[in-house]
């Protein structure tokens, strides 16, 4: 189901549409398109957007039990 919602959702065939109407109910489909729509339009979005910029690290350094910073 997944690969159609993405490609192609009229390619979805009757024998598929059994099978998922015996699996889930009409609610839990709709969820499941929603999901598998709403995940390739942000993978898409975060491709376009590219990658993040590099965030600079800031190292704390751990104490001691002693209390002295090592």
């Amino acid at each position: 189901m997944a690969d159609a919602v993405i490609s192609d959702p009229s390619g979805l065939s009757a024998a598929d549409q059994a099978a998922l109407s015996e699996e889930f109910t009409p609610a839990e489909l709709a969820e499941l398109a929603l999901t598998v729509a709403m995940a390739a339009g942000f993978s898409k979005a975060a491709i376009a957007w590219g990658p993040p910029p590099v965030i600079p690290v800031t190292e704390v350094p751990t104490p001691t039990p002693d209390g002295t910073v090592g």
